[in-house]
């Protein structure tokens, strides 16, 4: 016999524990700073918490059924992945008009794109994400998804390309 239970918050971080890495390389991609992108994942967390506080009390969870889990999961990743969205691109914005953010040296060709086209990328291929989810997370027309994606590759791999001549 399974028990059903009505989630309380600590129900709810171990739902969404197993997400933390994902939505930190997220956060990271659109703010390449270790304190910057913890701080946006709390502040997309909160935002998703203050919106969604009344449903989650109520929402019956059965702690005992996979399959319900990984649909929770999913859903509950998809909303916080859009808050993380809405507030890393303004406060990436903020940062780089107040303050210069440093870039990885690493990935210095994906981090010099625009903060939009990393987030589309990252949600693409990190992710793993649809066009249609990532429409909805980025509320952003199914056209334009595709042209930042689009444009977003082309850049990378023009960014990657100058590299390798460069040093060939």
């Amino acid at each position: 016999m399974t028990t059903i239970i009505f989630m309380k918050r600590k129900e709810f971080y171990l739902i969404i524990e197993p997400l933390t890495e994902r939505l930190y390389r997220f956060a990271y991609s659109l703010i390449p700073e270790d304190l910057q992108a913890e701080q946006l994942i709390i502040d997309g967390f909160n935002a998703f918490l203050i919106k969604q506080k009344k449903n989650l009390l109520r929402r019956e969870v059965d702690f005992k059924e996979k399959r319900d889990l990984q649909v929770l999961r999913k859903i509950y990743f998809k909303a916080i992945l859009r808050h993380i969205s809405e507030i890393g691109l303004r406060r990436s914005t903020q940062l780089q008009d107040h303050t210069r953010l440093n870039k990885p040296s690493e990935f210095k060709a994906f981090y010099n794109l625009e903060p939009k086209l990393r987030m589309i990328l990252s949600l693409r291929f990190d992710a793993q994400l649809t066009v249609e989810e990532i429409e909805e997370i980025s509320q952003m027309a199914k056209y334009e998804v595709i042209e930042k994606l689009h444009n977003g590759r082309f850049l990378l791999m023009n960014e990657l390309n100058k590299g390798v001549i460069a040093h060939g």
